[in-house]
């Protein structure tokens, strides 16, 4: 596409995302109409660079309050608008719940972080080199099983197939190592399920009932769950992908709301909303459900080849938490720690013109209210 043309269609885009619906739901009086306008444009000219169909966004800032928005549409067959309350799947944010929940059991004593992953799983390939710790921080060196063409074929005959962990670790495992565990950092979702399967035998139960008990409980979380069938409990936004084939650019969506998680279990097949991922962040920031010792060791980013991952959580410079993509939604939750700002945007298309468009949502907003204060 020429950068002419290109151009053209950016302002076309604009032209009709200023026509859908866009509603603030809560900005505090002292914020200002400059605020409200300012972070209104953020969000038109994000949704316009990227074709989102819809978008829920909050704002937090300490000492300053809230800012809730929703913008555009969250089914496109019926035209209704979005609402901070619909849930969504939240992809590999996921990964932030099987990590604390990894670190949870290592607090009471059921497993070390140090522990081999012989101890737990004997049968992988040079499980006794490979730590949970190489797990958590992705440096395994185990392959990435959604790397695999045979993983993506099996996907696209039945969506709706059920997984069994085991299975999707099996197509990684026959192809591992791709290096030796601790010396390279490479993201990889095979870990995090090999993660859910140990915290089913150190917790002595299913990783859903363990995610309930000792997250969504103790922090008030009444609507982000692992779910076990494909269903999503109303109200939700529809997800939206482009057709095989089709440019990512392209405006022609179909929906892809229902699928099985299974195949994407502890690693991102989990469901959620703004008010209950606000929660998670704050608690996911400050430690509230780890000792000290532990958080600290969650929050450290010194792993070798890169400085942007953790214990299941990312860093983008300032910026600490975690991204989601998966078929039909994209979902971005970060804080910044010395500004006391955290920003969350949920959206209901993927893929889409750009990898990492609620990032970039996110960050510009985050941005727009940052640079006001």
């Amino acid at each position: 596409m020429t950068d002419a043309r290109k151009h053209s269609t950016i302002e076309t885009m604009r032209k009709e995302i200023a026509e859908q619906t866009y509603t603030i739901i809560r900005v505090p009086a002292r914020w200002g109409k400059d605020i409200e306008r300012s972070l209104n444009l953020a969000v038109a000219e994000q949704l316009g660079l990227y074709r989102v169909p819809g978008i829920i966004a909050g704002l937090w800032m300490e000492g300053l309050g809230e800012w809730v928005g929703t913008a555009g549409l969250a089914d496109r067959g019926t035209g209704r608008a979005p609402n901070p309350s619909d849930k969504v799947r939240i992809g590999s944010i996921t990964k932030t719940f099987t990590a604390t929940a990894i670190l949870r059991l290592a607090d009471k004593g059921l497993l070390s972080i140090d522990d081999p992953l012989s101890r737990w799983e004997p049968w992988i390939p040079g499980s006794e080199r490979i730590l949970l710790r190489h797990l958590l921080n992705m440096t395994s060196g185990l392959v990435n099983y959604t790397d695999l063409e045979a993983f993506w074929a099996k996907i696209k005959a039945d969506p709706g197939a059920r997984w069994a962990p085991k299975d999707m670790v099996e197509m990684a495992a026959a192809d591992s190592p791709r290096f030796a565990p601790g010396t390279q950092a490479e993201y990889n979702n095979t870990n995090y399920i090999l993660l859910g399967m140990i915290i089913e035998k150190a917790g002595g139960m299913s990783v859903s009932d363990y995610f309930s008990e000792e997250i969504a409980q103790p922090l008030g979380l009444e609507n982000t769950y692992l779910p076990e069938d494909k269903k999503i409990p109303e109200p939700f936004m529809r997800g939206y992908t482009t057709p095989a084939g089709d440019d990512p650019e392209s405006a022609n969506l179909v929906e892809q709301s229902f699928y099985s998680p299974s195949s994407s279990w502890t690693a991102g097949g989990m469901i959620g909303t703004l008010g209950d991922l606000k929660k998670w962040m704050d608690a996911l920031s400050s430690g509230s459900l780890l000792s000290p010792g532990m958080h600290g060791q969650q929050l450290d980013f010194s792993m070798p080849g890169t400085d942007d991952y953790g214990l299941g959580v990312m860093r983008g410079g300032t910026l600490i938490g975690h991204a989601g993509e998966v078929p039909g939604y994209n979902a971005s939750m970060y804080r910044h720690r010395s500004l006391g700002l955290t920003g969350i945007v949920l959206t209901n298309r993927y893929p889409g013109p750009s990898k990492g468009m609620a990032d970039r949502i996110n960050v510009a907003l985050m941005k727009t209210l940052a640079l006001r204060h």
